[in-house]
């Protein structure tokens, strides 16, 4: 049973804690990370935090359309027309002089062609110029929306670093617990066959070694799981071997500190996002509102015409012909509809006013929330952390009473169960209190 423990044992963990040293992250590979370097990789290489860089850029090169909006546009035209049957038109017979009489006429050419090139640039036009605002501010909105997702990613991975530290940490005292119980259960063998203990003490210390056992098996199971959590929350390839060089001793859980005192509301990037969010429908009430202005736009065009009556003379003779002129447009009524999309507009700027306040009292509650968790988690981490200490004495002491003969089978493996389970209880407690802590801070806008 040991040796296939151990067979197990060195499969899993060959899997997931191989270590060759840095390579390119871009690529399967090998790493040994601590948290700061698995946040680190998971900004760089995370799908969402990678297509939140892109939106970035979205957003810049739409801020570079809006602008290209008020360059000058130019544009040509061209045509060509064979006209099969020139159009019939009728007229008062003026050259007979019989203006009662009315003769059909043909106009035009066999053939038509024309060219002509125009450039137009808009002087005033409030749509552009409010577009133009809202690009910015919508720029800002996806800036910020960026940073939610890093700070989303962060968490994610810091709760799946944690994760792996506590199953870690759970085969660490799985794995004393087996040793322990293995000598114990030699020993009981050994007093067996000389005659000195009972077949029922082996058989009740076996059974709860094959229990450890298969508790150890599952557990590492867990683990190679909480592993591939990690790893996918980082962005990192499954085929990769991650070894993380921190131990949950390292964290020192304990002595967190947690200050809700003089955290603000606005340090939380959703209040942010709502801010940038009221200021675009306000630049839509004003869009709206400049849609009474008139808009003017200046426009320069040149061109030739050419006719005939042949083809092959068609380009010999053109006729060119340019123009420049203004265009003004003012819509002065147009019903009342545009009235009522201004109060609809006005409406939904005082919406997002409240959705602000709301979110404001949302954020106080959620960090009251959240303290209240972690000083309950912490203080039960702390007292999961005595009792283990307390019950691992008290399994101590019991073993050696076993050995000495004053203490029962039934004893020893009642005192193994009592302290697993405190070992269960603690790296629970010790779980809890560093994911709560990670949602205090990220409650508190302190995870940027």
């Amino acid at each position: 049973m040991h040796c296939r423990y151990l067979l197990f044992t060195i499969l899993l963990f060959s899997g997931i804690a191989t270590v060759y040293g840095q390579v390119d992250t871009t690529q399967p590979g090998t790493y040994a990370f601590n948290l700061n370097n698995c946040i680190q990789y998971g900004l760089d290489h995370q799908n969402d935090v990678v297509n939140a860089r892109l939106d970035i850029r979205f957003s810049v090169e739409q801020v570079k359309e809006a602008t290209a909006k008020l360059f000058p546009h130019a544009e040509i035209d061209g045509s060509f027309a064979d006209n099969l049957k020139i159009p019939v038109t009728v007229i008062p017979d003026i050259a007979n002089g019989n203006y009662n009489e009315k003769i059909p006429v043909q106009f035009g050419t066999t053939f038509a062609s024309a060219l002509s090139g125009q450039v137009n640039q808009t002087i005033f036009n409030s749509d552009y110029f409010v577009g133009l605002q809202a690009s910015r501010v919508y720029k800002g909105l996806v800036q910020k929306t960026y940073k939610r997702t890093e700070i989303d990613t962060r968490v994610a991975i810091i709760k799946a670093y944690y994760s792996v530290l506590a199953s870690e940490e759970n085969i660490r005292l799985s794995t004393a617990n087996m040793e322990q119980l293995k000598k114990t259960l030699e020993d009981t063998k050994a007093r067996y066959e000389v005659g000195v203990a009972e077949r029922v003490d082996v058989d009740r210390i076996q059974v709860s070694y094959n229990n450890v056992i298969t508790d150890l098996e599952n557990q590492i199971r867990l683990l190679v799981y909480a592993m591939q959590l990690l790893k996918f929350q980082m962005g990192m390839p499954q085929e990769s071997k991650l070894e993380l060089t921190q131990k949950v001793q390292d964290l020192d859980a304990a002595s967190f500190i947690a200050d809700t005192v003089d955290y603000r509301v606005e340090d939380r990037v959703e209040y942010g996002i709502q801010t940038n969010q009221i200021i675009l429908d306000k630049l839509a009430l004003k869009s709206k509102k400049m849609e009474y202005l008139p808009s003017l736009s200046a426009y320069i065009n040149y061109g030739w015409n050419w006719y005939s009556g042949g083809l092959a003379d068609l380009y010999k003779v053109g006729y060119d012909a340019s123009t420049f002129g203004l265009t003004l447009s003012w819509p002065l009524f147009t019903g009342t509809e545009r009235l009522h999309q201004i109060r609809e507009d006005q409406i939904t700027v005082q919406k997002s006013k409240n959705n602000l306040d709301y979110l404001s009292q949302q954020i106080k509650l959620e960090v009251v929330n959240a303290n209240t968790s972690y000083l309950n988690y912490k203080a039960n981490f702390v007292t999961q952390k005595i009792n283990m200490g307390l019950t691992q004495g008290i399994y101590d002491r019991i073993v050696l009473k076993f050995e000495q003969g004053v203490a029962t089978s039934l004893d020893v493996t009642s005192a193994e169960s009592d302290l697993k389970t405190a070992q269960v209880n603690y790296v629970q407690a010790l779980l809890n209190t560093l994911t709560s802590k990670t949602d205090l801070d990220k409650a508190m806008g302190k995870i940027k």
